[in-house]
């Protein structure tokens, strides 16, 4: 089967981000099927050219297939961002028009859906298979977010656009557990709607005998402070990493470290926020292939969500991933329709956006007995494993595009 993966913010699995696309299709290449995914050449959030020489070339990934399209440059989060996305609707497009082959399927996955929109008239003109893939509830998140009103234009166009290729998508697949209902309330076939989460290639777990380039630093900070808590990941607002900040006014500086791994458009801000705590450290991200040894170093890893009815339709966080497989034990802030550290048994919840009662979460996981923390690690393997294994999620990613019934548990949901 030739499966088509349009996906503006696509990544190869040598770059710092989500490399879901590349993940499953590893899988599928392994099976026999042919993928082509259809990504941006110039890098979204970190605003630069992937290869300034060059804007629309094709590159074979380890047999996965990348159509490299030009979009327009931009920086911040202004009005060009929308521009961008426009760019890659059309360009996506051209290039999937000018490509004498015939794929079976056309996936249109948002981050944004115009990457969805180009996907509907690729399959039409390709006479192919059309999923869609929504992975953010647009424009519910930017709406939730406060980012926008209802009334917004940007909220209406969007809001237009969802409907439609809801309506001409012959299978929705969604990483949100919640998003069913949601899409069902539109007025969309149950049936065509199918729940794939995010996962991870468990033989990444051979990454932790890998060493990471802060291991010096983190580790003379362990010998002033005694103990870490660690995030990695991105610093953004929705992150709510201002609540993990805060928490260290309640906590003994002689006792604990936090360590903020990663880049974001908040990091400058919360390092200021951290100036007035001798125990708050900041490191720009690592290389993926260090990630695990990097969390391996820590006592105990965090998340930290803002308090928004959006969590209601679940989450599918890719650091989750990392950390239940690093086997730590995981603090969790948030208020989640699916609270997989709960599920996975991987540590304890504190509701969100509330410092001191983080702060007691983390006093808390600080002192776990060996035990513990060994009970930990073996149920948080074994929670990733069986739902969120990505050769697990390839098959059923193939099964939802050919409609062949997934064996495992009786269906695809």
């Amino acid at each position: 089967m030739k499966i088509w993966i349009l996906n503006h913010v696509a990544l190869k699995p040598t770059d710092i981000g989500i490399t879901r696309h590349y993940d499953l299709s590893k899988y599928m290449i392994k099976n026999g099927h042919e993928v082509t995914i259809f990504a941006s050449s110039f890098l979204a959030y970190l605003f630069k050219w992937r290869d300034p020489a060059k804007k629309n070339y094709s590159e074979d990934v380890n047999g996965v297939t990348f159509e490299w399209v030009w979009t327009l440059p931009y920086k911040g989060n202004g009005v060009k961002r929308v521009f961008n996305m426009l760019s890659y609707f059309f360009t996506s497009l051209w290039r999937g028009f000018r490509k004498k082959e015939k794929p079976d399927v056309v996936v249109g996955s948002s981050v944004h859906l115009f990457a969805c929109l180009a996907g509907y008239f690729l399959s039409r003109i390709k006479k192919a298979t059309y999923i869609v893939e929504i992975r953010d509830l647009w424009p519910k998140t930017l709406i939730d977010f406060g980012a926008i009103s209802k009334r917004h234009p940007a909220a209406i166009m969007f809001g237009m656009i969802e409907r439609f290729v809801y309506k001409k998508a012959d299978r929705i697949i969604v990483t949100l557990p919640g998003a069913p209902g949601y899409i069902e309330s539109l007025g969309n076939d149950p049936n065509k709607i199918y729940y794939i989460p995010n996962g991870i290639d468990i033989d990444k777990i051979e990454e932790l005998n890998n060493r990471s380039t802060l291991e010096n630093e983190i580790s003379n900070i362990k010998r002033k402070h005694k103990k870490i808590a660690m995030y990695v990941g991105s610093h953004g607002i929705a992150n709510s990493l201002y609540t993990i900040v805060e928490s260290a006014k309640y906590m003994n500086a002689s006792d604990m470290a936090y360590v903020f791994v990663g880049d974001g458009p908040e990091r400058e801000n919360l390092i200021n926020a951290a100036k007035e705590y001798e125990n708050v450290y900041f490191f720009e991200g690592v290389p993926k292939d260090e990630v695990l040894a990097t969390l391996s170093i820590a006592d105990v890893v965090m998340v930290s969500m803002l308090d928004t009815a959006l969590y209601k339709y679940g989450i599918s966080l890719n650091k989750l991933n990392d950390y239940l497989l690093v086997g730590k034990p995981i603090l969790f802030a948030g208020n989640v329709s699916n609270n997989i550290v709960d599920l996975a048994k991987a540590g304890q919840t504190v509701p969100p956006e509330n410092p001191s009662l983080f702060a007691e979460g983390l006093i808390s996981l600080l002192n776990l007995t060996d035990e513990e923390k060994s009970a930990i690690k073996e149920s948080s393997f074994e929670y990733l494993q069986e739902n969120h294994n990505i050769e697990k999620l390839s098959d059923k990613f193939v099964s939802v595009c050919s409609l062949q019934k997934f064996v495992e548990k009786g269906n695809l949901r």
